[in-house]
């Protein structure tokens, strides 16, 4: 019988680790989650893809394209078999770390309090149909699925609903998820740089 764990998350919400002699600062910011059998996977996933889950992400266009802080930044949501975590993470310019912080927990604060529009969602919807189409492009990568099912104790429909719901969440569904698990004042911060942000 598989031992189960209980991961315990850290009173302190922000974290810093000073890095002398650095002209960047690397960002993590993040929380606790679940596993790929939660109900609201599906459509984090999805929330997650339109904060920083592709090129074309909140994150990406605001940070490296309109300011210029990064080179690159993203969000995952990582599913493990009793839990999972979501993360942000990124290097900036040290001298902009508090101004790139705050852009994030902007983009954070705008999911929860502003629906996205449709145009974002289709372009979305989209990307994440092409992602999926390209993990069972050939008998390699349709075994990897299988195991995945079976590792994972998912039934057989799983991608099928996966998929479901990517063609079907609507904004008002995504900014509720955002509100329960995207508030940036539940999330835990971490900065390792040479100078710390308050």
């Amino acid at each position: 019988m598989r031992k189960q764990f209980q991961p315990a998350g850290s009173p302190e919400k922000n974290h810093f680790i000073p890095k002398e002699g650095t002209t960047q600062s690397a960002i993590r910011m993040g929380r606790l989650m679940f596993s790929r059998n939660h109900p609201d996977f599906a459509g984090v996933k999805v929330l997650n893809a339109i904060l920083g889950g592709y090129f074309g992400s909140r994150l990406m266009n605001n940070l490296r394209e309109d300011k210029g802080y990064t080179y690159g930044i993203g969000s995952s949501v990582v599913p493990l078999q009793d839990g999972g975590y979501f993360v942000i993470s990124g290097e900036v310019g040290a001298d902009v770390t508090k101004d790139a912080l705050s852009e994030i927990k902007k983009e954070l604060s705008r999911l929860c309090n502003e629906p996205v529009t449709e145009s974002e969602l289709s372009l979305v919807r989209s990307y994440l149909a092409g992602e999926m189409l390209r993990a069972v492009d050939g008998p390699f990568a349709q075994a990897d699925l299988y195991r995945e099912l079976i590792e994972n104790n998912l039934a057989i429909n799983h991608f099928e609903e996966m998929m479901d719901t990517i063609q079907h969440i609507s904004a008002q569904q995504l900014q509720y998820l955002a509100i329960k698990y995207f508030d940036p004042e539940k999330l835990h911060t971490l900065v390792v740089g040479p100078e710390q942000v308050e």
